[in-house]
């Protein structure tokens, strides 16, 4: 029975250190993984950081175009990008606000709101990409009301010089060429179109 006694001894103690090298073996994979998990939280939070300040600068140029033909156009009336991170991406909310109440620029009749507000995200892109200094529009304002017409003619001129921009519009309407420093007209006479420049 001694016997036995040993070798279960033995056997318990071999279990003993095995379980400890094991222990042992865990504990340096277990502070391993805590030292890459730090690792992936900075580098997380370096991002993120990043990310944020970027979305600040984009914020502030696509405001400040956004809000300037608003301003030219329509009393009242500002505009704001909101980054919001929702499963797992960030996304973007434009707001538009009348006075201190937050609108749906879709909803409102008539006057031009949307085609102000569509151009000038149009022309922030383009600033923000500096990818074009010339841009082609096709009647971008054609549903912006008769008394405003000036006004975005003026918008146009702004927005040109201020982001060294060449625009080049296609309108039938007369006053959106006003501040215009060249125009070109086509005629069609007899199924020939004929160019004038004015």
């Amino acid at each position: 029975m001694n016997i036995n006694i040993k070798e279960k001894l033995q056997e318990l103690n071999s279990l003993r250190q095995s379980y400890e090298i094991t222990s042992k073996n865990l504990e340096e994979e277990f502070s391993k993984i805590e030292k890459e998990l730090e690792t992936v939280e900075k580098s997380q939070t370096f991002v993120q950081s990043v990310a944020e300040n970027i979305q600040s600068q984009l914020s502030s140029k696509i405001d400040d175009i956004v809000n300037l033909g608003l301003a030219t156009c329509f009393q009242g009336y500002s505009f704001e990008t909101k980054y919001v991170a929702s499963r797992g991406k960030t996304e973007v909310n434009f707001i538009v606000k009348n006075g201190d109440s937050i609108i749906d620029p879709l909803a409102q009749c008539g006057g031009g709101l949307v085609d102000v507000l569509g151009f000038c995200l149009r022309i922030s892109v383009y600033a923000i990409s500096n990818v074009a200094d010339t841009l082609v529009f096709d009647e971008p304002f054609k549903f912006v009301s008769k008394g405003l017409r000036e006004k975005v003619s003026e918008l146009l001129k702004v927005l040109s010089e201020r982001l060294n921009l060449q625009v080049i519009e296609v309108t039938h309407i007369d006053e959106l060429s006003e501040n215009s420093d060249k125009k070109i007209l086509i005629k069609k006479t007899n199924n020939v179109s004929n160019v004038v420049e004015e």
